[in-house]
């Protein structure tokens, strides 16, 4: 009986940090649990396969990793009329944002039937909190959060396709949670974006917005946003040549290709590249967000760090590095790959950029 146990759904009351695929726990029909291997086979795996980052780990300030939920099943609405509850089996995710209090995770479903989602996890604990359905089924493919207005900016796109920005303030992420209502969430700001093809992934620092778009074959675009006192971001003045400091101007610049997050870190920017199963990359670059130029051929590169597969968004937060990867989900896990991450992990950056 207690074997039989073992391998059924359960459905805690409380937050808790599920660290068993073979104990698998649902909170409102949502998977919480990982969806590949146990926290000690993480570990392992990650140090054998990438023993030049078993060194980075942060352990002086747990958890190390955040199990990413909705991997097996995410319980959402249907695309078809954002209505009906649906449960997705193909969330993939694309985002990450780290507040104060939360780790938050977006992810769209691979089959367009579902609207996309927000997990929110606990920064101190890893706990699974609750989780936001967005009134959309876009990738999501970024997150980035304005700690002075307090905001949540998602990368989506028009009813047409363009290139958008929504926004969700703290206060209605504190408040909204599917689970008691059973509805989307509408935004509370939506700005559509010119001269870039599709906002792809996206980052917050020293006052601007930073929006890329991710080509698989060719040259990419990053532009830049400032934001004004309310936050928004402001998107009428021409290009100019600066990235950004203090009198930050919107700029459009040509990037690698397979750029997939980007973050700000002590003077530098670093890049995700990431495309298919070959290992991915944390591309380093000698430049505070103020220089006129970024020269993505390698001049300004300091450093190139081998990642794990299909890594996604990277946040820098504190002297901390968040990556999250989407090799857990379900198209992925099915792939010949040495490793796949059913994790965001943390990574110590002094220790990561020596």
């Amino acid at each position: 009986m207690l074997a039989a146990l073992a391998g059924c759904t359960r459905t805690p009351v409380a937050p808790v940090v599920a660290t068993d695929p073979g104990r698998p726990v649902t909170i409102a029909g949502t998977t919480v649990s990982p969806a590949v291997t146990t926290t000690k086979g993480f570990y392992d795996s990650f140090i054998k396969q990438y023993p030049h980052l078993q060194s980075a780990l942060d352990h002086d300030a747990p958890p190390e990793t955040y199990v990413i939920p909705g991997l097996r099943r995410t319980r959402t609405l249907l695309t078809r009329d954002h209505k009906t509850v649906g449960t997705s089996t193909q969330m993939d995710p694309q985002g990450l944002a780290v507040t104060s209090q939360y780790v938050i995770i977006s992810a769209y479903s691979r089959d367009k039937h579902y609207d996309s989602v927000l997990f929110l996890l606990s920064k101190k604990t890893g706990a699974f909190l609750k989780q936001i359905v967005l009134p959309t089924n876009a990738h999501v493919g970024g997150l980035a959060y304005d700690p002075v207005n307090h905001m949540l900016w998602v990368a989506t796109e028009t009813a047409q396709a363009q290139a958008a920005l929504s926004a969700y303030t703290l206060k209605t992420l504190d408040t909204a949670d599917f689970a008691q209502k059973q509805t989307a969430t509408a935004f509370d700001h939506v700005v559509t974006l010119p001269k870039i093809p599709q906002a792809s992934f996206i980052t917050y620092t020293r006052n601007g917005l930073y929006v890329g778009y991710f080509d698989a074959r060719g040259q990419g675009v990053f532009a830049t946003y400032p934001l004004d006192r309310q936050g928004m971001p402001q998107l009428t003045a021409g290009p100019t040549t600066h990235l950004r400091g203090q009198d930050i101007h919107p700029a459009v610049y040509d990037t690698s290709k397979q750029l997939q997050g980007v973050t700000f870190y002590q003077g530098r920017i670093l890049f995700s590249q990431s495309y298919g199963p070959h290992p991915a990359k944390v591309l380093v670059f000698d430049n505070d967000g103020q220089k006129t130029w970024i020269d993505f051929d390698g001049d300004d590169i300091v450093k190139s760090i081998v990642m794990p597969p299909y890594l996604e968004q990277i946040v820098a937060s504190g002297s901390d590095l968040y990556a999250l990867f989407e090799s857990a989900a379900g198209p992925y896990r099915q792939a010949d790959l040495e490793f796949h991450a059913d994790r965001v992990v943390k990574l110590d950056l002094p220790t990561l950029l020596k």
